[in-house]
């Protein structure tokens, strides 16, 4: 039963009227009349397959959006304190993590900062012509935001790995104090700038370039939060300079005589909440068409399968002296009598013409009707042929019952090495898989002997 004051039902009401979804189009016709064939040729069944599956979509992209928004508010303003202020560290060959962190200064508010933590030192096996590869890429990067070496206000980029990892690069600058390792400018104090010398020696394999580079540093102006920031990164930079051996990174505790907490802030699920709403959303959308086809293809092989059997029955009640009416009545009462029963679509079909002719419809277009509803050339032909015998008379009706049924069973017999043949190709995939499978069990230790 639908709940009357559910409103994403008038919404899809709405959307079906404005944008005309139930109106057959090139794509659509074909489903249109699976839909009307599986409920019995009701025409209004169109209309009210597209306003559930409307309403379906509306439902999954609403709890969708509830479900990303509560993810949102739950994971806002989350953080979790970092044990023993300790990071764990990447593994080798998965390169640096940046982390995003916030820091409580002991007596000032928060400040939200970006960690990085390299990767475990480890050797790349490469050639010679990545050395000289790493020394084009650190001439487009080593200046970072500042306009020339000549003129270095802001951090230049000195980096510990080039080439995605393959070359390793250790700097040294003279004097000791201005630049530090990762090109953070911490200590230009002369107004006039002051020149660095700035050594990398890179390393590839068993092989060595020296790398050189001049930078005339002057000092930046900081407020005073950025002093803060900075002088805490510099603290985190060391101790993961320090640690670098180890798999886990001490975070300094405190600067400047001031205690640090630090916490790392909540993962916020709502974006992949909401995409997984409207991936399912989409495939609910196509998904119940295919669902209705499979159904489609599900009520043919039904309709083709009972034929010889509805031949049968009708012709053998024929026959016992009753009129095709009541051929048809008779079949219709024993199905409805059977006990858990399935539902068989030919036998439905049957009980509907029934109800048709009982409701004053002319037996002879109730058995058109008949035929047309069914849809297979089977169902069509008896359709037409009962409704032409009743004019001309029952002779040889039974005569074409029996000659129905028994071409109809070499049909099914075709349907059925059909499906058995679909089946076998199904299982043609997994039967593959198993047989990679197997062959990789036996060919590993193989090779791992040698």
């Amino acid at each position: 039963m639908r709940v009357t004051g559910n409103p994403f039902h008038g919404i899809s009401v709405f959307l079906v009227g404005k944008f005309r979804l139930d109106q057959p189009g090139k794509g659509n016709r074909e489903l249109h009349q699976e839909l009307v064939s599986l409920e019995g040729g009701r025409r209004s069944a169109v209309r009210e397959y597209y306003i559930r599956k409307t309403e379906m979509v509306l439902l999954t992209v609403f709890a969708g959006s509830l479900a990303a928004a509560a993810g949102f508010l739950i994971s806002a303003g989350q953080e979790r304190s970092i044990e023993n202020q300790t990071l764990m560290r990447p593994g080798y060959g998965e390169g640096d993590r940046n982390e995003e962190l916030t820091v409580q200064v002991e007596g000032e508010q928060e400040h939200t900062l970006e960690i990085t933590v390299q990767e475990r030192k480890y050797t790349v096996s490469e050639q010679e012509k990545l050395l000289e590869q790493a020394v084009s890429e650190i001439e487009e990067i080593i200046q970072g935001a500042n306009p020339s070496m000549d003129e270095v206000r802001e951090n230049l980029v000195l980096p510990s790995a080039l080439q995605g990892g393959a070359v390793a690069a250790e700097w040294i600058t003279t004097p000791y104090g201005v630049i530090d390792y990762d090109g953070n400018i911490i200590g230009a104090e002369d107004e006039n700038g002051t020149l660095v010398e700035i050594q990398g020696t890179l390393t590839c394999n068993s092989r060595e370039s020296v790398y050189t580079a001049y930078a005339r540093v002057f000092p930046a102006v900081l407020s005073e939060q950025e002093r803060m920031e900075k002088e805490i990164l510099e603290e985190a930079g060391s101790a993961d300079e320090r640690d670098r051996y180890k798999n886990t990174v001490v975070l300094p505790a405190d600067v400047d005589g001031k205690q640090l907490v630090w916490k790392q802030p909540a993962e916020n699920p709502a974006q992949t909440v909401l995409f997984l709403a409207f991936l399912a959303a989409v495939s609910i959308y196509f998904g119940k068409d295919q669902m209705i086809h499979r159904k489609a293809e599900e009520r043919r092989g039904q309709l083709l399968a009972d034929y010889p059997d509805l031949m049968w029955k009708i012709a053998m009640l024929i026959e016992a002296g009753l009129t095709i009416k009541g051929a048809f009545l008779r079949v219709a009462s024993q199905y409805q009598q059977e006990s858990q029963r399935k539902k068989r679509y030919a036998y439905e079909e049957v009980m509907g013409t029934c109800y048709e002719m009982q409701s004053g419809i002319p037996e002879a277009e109730a058995y058109e009707r008949f035929g047309r509803r069914c849809g297979l050339p089977e169902y069509i032909r008896l359709g037409s042929y009962l409704s032409q015998n009743l004019k001309k008379g029952s002779r040889g009706l039974t005569e074409f019952l029996e000659q129905e049924a028994a071409s109809s069973l070499d049909d099914r017999k075709n349907h059925a090495r059909k499906l058995g043949e679909q089946a076998g190709t199904k299982m043609l995939f997994p039967m593959i898989l198993m047989l990679v499978v197997v062959l990789v069990i036996l060919m590993v230790p193989a090779f791992l002997s040698m």
